[in-house]
């Protein structure tokens, strides 16, 4: 669900992907049952926005690369060559397995054309494994993230290929519905997203809070001023 508006191309920018990626981050810590750790609950939603964004690594103009090539020109070489290194670096240092694949993978897909292999399931698998091999809990948060944008990609006229290898793009055009990214639904369904995930957030982190300490205070409070009676 991104904007598009080009001759002949695409200009993106996540901001409906990034809300996603907040209520993904959401469902993750009610699946997990991280709310009452607040750091835990956080990185699951760190981990699943990053996710929710990462499929549109293989586009010059997306979030992503904005936020690591902000002042480059040539985004997909630079991303080429700081997944070589990364996983050079890795490799030579000994660093964790996850380090070295992760480059890897950044390297590989750099070139590649857009919604094509980062939109589909294999991808979505490899960067959840290597998620894994990280912090086994945020994988959950991964997959969420990243299924979240592959879906809302599908819900366009573009569609996307789930199946790659296979070209074939998938989505609700499909089925005869046209849904155009940038329209009035992808907007609202943006800030929906949005607001629902901060909701659900702010529960998940309340659900098990005590609040006898701070009603045994006010009584005391109350007992200090003989209010009450």
């Amino acid at each position: 669900m991104l904007v598009v508006i080009p001759k002949g191309g695409s200009k993106v920018t996540g901001n409906t992907h990034l809300s996603l990626g907040l209520t993904a981050g959401a469902v993750a810590v009610g699946v997990t049952g991280t709310g009452g750790h607040v750091l835990e609950a956080a990185g699951m939603v760190l981990i699943a926005s990053l996710g929710s964004l990462v499929p549109d690594i293989d586009e010059d103009n997306s979030i992503l690369n904005n936020l690591l090539f902000k002042s480059i020109r040539y985004r997909s070489a630079a991303l080429a060559i700081l997944g070589t290194v990364l996983a050079l670096f890795a490799l030579l240092q000994g660093m964790d397995w996850w380090i070295f694949f992760a480059g890897v993978y950044v390297a590989g897909v750099a070139f590649l054309p857009h919604r094509s292999f980062t939109h589909s399931l294999v991808s979505m698998g490899i960067v959840t494994w290597i998620t894994y091999l990280a912090h086994p809990p945020y994988a959950v948060a991964m997959a969420l993230g990243y299924f979240s944008h592959l879906l809302a990609d599908a819900v366009t006229v573009g569609g996307v290929p789930f199946f790659w290898p296979w070209k074939q793009r998938i989505g609700l055009k499909n089925l005869g519905v046209r849904i155009r990214s940038g329209d009035t639904i992808d907007k609202v369904t943006g800030k929906i997203s949005m607001y629902g995930g901060c909701v659900a957030l702010i529960w998940l982190f309340f659900q098990e809070t005590s609040f006898d300490p701070f009603f045994s205070s006010f009584d005391t409070v109350k007992g200090l001023f003989g209010w009450g009676g």
